[in-house]
């Protein structure tokens, strides 16, 4: 069996990501089968429901890609749902605070430690009820909780966040933190910089994982350098955009090159 990823970070590894936004498991499977560590099956900004991100848990799965969801919102019955189908992780976008982040956790786990609603014995996550005992203690042990940081709110209480315990790293969200702080995709400004700055010792002083996408100014390299532990870059949507306007424009320019000859 594949060590999960809380196995590997517990080990010392530093693992990539990609995200999962079409629900296509053809598509899923060939990000997973480049050789990704994980899988980031996205229901926050994807169109998938929870049916699909199962496909997609299977198509990665199947090619030793550890799949992560990124829930819609911190609702406890969002990441109820979530749980029970039975990814390795979740990540909850926008948590603003220490009483947001308790909740996170509280949402995660069963009483009386928590308030999460049970149904182990019917769940996907527990083998649909085969061994509810392993289930039970696989989230002790293995679940990888993050929470995102991505506002101004949130960088203003990071230390007492990131002191929570329970959630095991906090990643980074660029954009939408570059828009709370009142300029959309700007990553150079001082402000930006000392927030991003401020988070990274903030998780890494309160002894969690940290993690984040690249963007400009912080590429992969510079964020492992940094410290960062994951890093989750391409999506499968951007590398067919990408992909299929290159092939276009070599068609255009060959086609091109004919009618010039002529």
């Amino acid at each position: 069996m594949t060590a999960t990823p809380k196995t590997r970070l517990r080990n010392g590894e530093h693992l990539n990501g990609c995200w999962i936004e079409a629900f296509s498991s053809i598509t899923a499977e060939i990000m997973a089968a480049a050789g990704y560590d994980t899988a980031m099956i996205d229901l926050e900004h994807g169109p998938g429901s929870f049916v699909d991100a199962i496909a997609m848990m299977q198509a990665v799965g199947n090619r030793g890609c550890a799949p992560l969801i990124r829930v819609s919102s911190a609702d406890s019955v969002t990441i109820k749902r979530a749980l029970d189908i039975g990814p390795t992780g979740i990540m909850v976008p926008d948590v603003r605070s220490v009483a947001e982040a308790e909740a996170v956790v509280s949402a995660c786990r069963y009483a009386p430690a928590g308030n999460r609603g049970a149904a182990p014995i019917i769940i996907r996550a527990a083998d649909y009820g085969r061994d509810v005992d392993a289930y039970l203690s696989w989230m002790q042990s293995e679940f990888l909780l993050i929470c995102q940081i991505e506002s101004r709110q949130a960088v203003e209480d990071i230390e007492q966040i990131a002191a929570v315990g329970g959630v095991d790293m906090l990643f980074i969200g660029p954009a939408d933190l570059s828009g709370s702080l009142g300029a959309f995709g700007r990553f150079d400004t001082d402000e930006f910089i000392a927030a991003f700055e401020r988070i990274e010792r903030a998780t890494l002083g309160a002894g969690k994982w940290l993690g984040t996408i690249p963007i400009p100014g912080w590429s992969a390299e510079r964020l492992f350098a940094n410290g960062h532990h994951l890093v989750i870059s391409g999506a499968d949507t951007l590398f067919v955009r990408d992909g299929a306007a290159k092939d276009v424009r070599a068609l255009q320019t060959a086609a091109q090159a004919v009618v010039t000859n002529r």
